[in-house]
């Protein structure tokens, strides 16, 4: 039956000297755009043929398929057609596919059975399903350019080791994929044994690898040793959670960044014991731009009835919204106060740490009848005076 076709096809092209278009089923449908050359017309140069694939048979658009053929070259389809059909027999979608192509297109060129499989049947042995595999994959396919041996296997022991079960492994690389590919023993091991000397029990440490691990990875050695002991010099519980939150505040700004909102605070007539007490009920009103830190402190100094001692006191305040929840709550409260139907010494920070629900309930739906206008009050549309 073949020779009968080569043979019939053999007298066509000598016939007319082309392939007919019926005839195009014989070509590679992923190449059909660069498959033939007119006479005349230049060979496809391989970037050429590189970008049509990534086109054609990944999805990818043009300028994503030319930047992903820069510095990496395809010379046949044999290998990439059998890489994407390994990815999609095991679940992924055409979109996160096209994804992972796109950040690592050099793993159209790695073997499906020897390179790619055994990473995926460790990590389905290690609690992986296939929704998180995909999830993982497609969000960090460096996963998969990793060695195995050296980089994923040790990644997630150690990973284990301090989280305690697969399933919180599974939780935390969701979020933080890059997990998966880093020598943790040696960018965190020595970090975690300084936390664990100084009295920070393995719970903490877990919460923080759950929740900032690149505060562990990313900061030196030397960085995060001082860091460390300028928590506990402020006299942070170890076993508290606040001297994990101290400690994420100061790596989470330089030196200087830290000397700089030392001054701000100070020029609105903090003294170093008012932001060191303030640091330690909320650590990271240490780490709100200096705009914001301008903004609050004017609205608190100016406002009558608050000032600085309020700030001190709850700190938290710095945290929120100053036009979406301080000033319309502080004005109903205002306006509640001077009908005497509240308090006057009803807690700011306990009124704008309210749910939106409970705080209407609570002070507008409450109060609308006698007071009309509370409404329109906090909605902005009437001014309060001071």
């Amino acid at each position: 039956m073949f020779r009968f076709v080569h043979k019939n096809l053999i007298q066509i092209v000598s016939r007319r000297g082309s392939i007919e278009p019926h005839l195009c089923f014989f070509q590679n449908p992923c190449l059909k755009s660069i498959s033939t050359t007119p006479k005349g017309k230049e060979t496809p140069k391989a970037s050429d043929f590189m970008v049509s694939y990534l086109v054609n048979s990944c999805g990818l658009s043009t300028d994503s398929a030319l930047r992903a053929s820069k510095g990496f070259q395809l010379k046949t389809t044999e290998n990439p057609d059998s890489v994407l059909s390994f990815f999609k027999n095991h679940g992924f979608t055409d979109t996160q596919i096209a994804k992972m192509i796109s950040c690592r297109p050099q793993l159209l060129s790695f073997n499906p059975d020897k390179t790619l499989n055994p990473k995926i049947v460790f990590l389905r042995d290690a609690g992986f399903s296939t929704t998180d595999l995909t999830l993982v994959l497609s969000k960090n396919p460096n996963i998969l350019a990793s060695s195995l041996d050296n980089q994923i296997v040790p990644a997630y022991g150690f990973l284990k080791g301090i989280l305690g079960t697969r399933e919180v492994v599974v939780s935390t690389t969701k979020r933080s994929p890059w997990l998966l590919h880093n020598d943790l023993h040696k960018t965190m091991g020595s970090k975690i044994e300084a936390l664990r000397d100084h009295g920070v029990p393995d719970s903490s440490i877990s919460v923080m690898i759950k929740q900032q691990p690149r505060l562990l990875l990313n900061s030196s050695p030397d960085r995060f040793t001082e860091a460390l002991m300028k928590v506990k010099a402020m006299d942070f519980k170890p076993s508290s959670s606040f001297f994990y939150l101290a400690l994420h505040a100061i790596l989470g700004m330089s030196k200087s960044k830290w000397e700089e909102k030392f001054e701000l605070y100070r020029s609105f007539g903090w003294s170093d014991d008012n932001i060191l007490s303030a640091f330690k009920k909320q650590p990271f009103f240490m780490n709100l731009s200096k705009d914001k830190i301008r903004r609050m402190m004017d609205f608190f100094l100016k406002e009558p009835g608050l000032g600085l001692s309020i700030v001190s006191s709850y700190p938290n305040l710095m945290l929120l919204s100053l036009e979406k929840t301080i000033i319309p709550r502080h004005s109903v409260i205002h306006v509640l106060k001077s009908f005497g139907l509240v308090k006057k010494d009803v807690n700011l920070y306990s009124v704008c740490k309210l749910e939106e629900k409970k705080f209407l309930e609570k002070y507008i739906i409450k109060y609308q009848e006698k007071v009309p206008q509370v409404l329109q009050v906090y909605q902005g549309k009437t001014v309060v005076g001071g």
